[in-house]
């Protein structure tokens, strides 16, 4: 309960403190899990070599988060991956980090928009941005000079009637005050320096936080999410 009445007072003092910040956060991706195991280098080797690639790859993105008042978007701003990799592999470790998406945050309106890539194209998800309810703990672990107390959250996705989980741990930063993270999460006292979701995973590589960013603006292009479900709906009654 006090940690819950920590983080409302928090963020108050945070909008009141900091009404028009505004800076960049740049951050690199990793496998949280490893993939090339040496179990699967004793099963087989072209798989083996095949997870070190991808490993490597994952570690040659970069993504942003601009935050200015009210709003943020996190999205991949570079692929340093060479043109020679495999492109299907290539796609692949970029799409697991979220690499054709967008995550934008109004925090005025409590709203959290979701621009998916999908094979047969976009789509929207509009939610709440404080959705997430936040397990903190006094564990502590230092990142890049600084303090970060960790918590945690299990990530429910429905799809197609069906659920899948997956454990979110995030190391947050509440020397320095900026209530967002990579990807969809935020609502934490702090800075998110590290995220790992399953097996993808975000480390803080740069802080900007006295440079001008340009106007941010919410993502738009794809079909809402809602809409869609009604759409196959309403196409599965009409066909059976």
């Amino acid at each position: 309960m006090k940690q819950k009445i920590f983080i409302i007072f928090f963020l108050i003092t945070f909008n009141s403190v900091f009404p028009q910040s505004e800076g960049r956060v740049t951050y690199k991706s990793f496998f949280s899990e490893k993939q090339a195991t040496e179990e699967l280098k004793i099963k087989n080797r072209i798989a083996y070599q095949n997870a070190l690639d991808e490993e490597m790859m994952a570690e040659m993105l970069r993504f942003t988060l601009e935050f200015k008042g009210d709003e943020s978007i996190f999205k991949m701003t570079e692929s340093m991956i060479s043109d020679a990799e495999n492109t299907s592999r290539k796609e692949y470790v970029s799409g697991l980090f979220y690499g054709y998406d967008f995550f934008y945050i109004d925090k005025s309106k409590n709203l959290l928009i979701e621009q998916l890539f999908y094979s047969f194209g976009n789509l929207l998800r509009k939610r709440p941005a404080n959705f997430v309810e936040w397990n903190l703990s006094n564990e502590t672990k230092i990142i890049d000079g600084y303090t970060c107390y960790k918590a945690t959250y299990t990530y429910i996705q429905d799809w197609k009637g069906r659920k899948f989980e997956w454990p979110v741990v995030a190391w947050y930063c509440p020397a320095i005050p900026i209530s967002l993270g990579p990807t969809r999460y935020s609502g934490l006292p702090g800075l998110i320096l590290e995220l790992h979701e399953k097996q993808v995973g975000f480390i803080v590589e740069k802080i900007d936080c006295n440079i001008k960013v340009g106007k941010i603006i919410p993502p738009n292009d794809g079909e809402d999410l809602d809409e869609t479900e009604i759409n196959k709906r309403d196409n599965f009654i009409k066909n059976n």
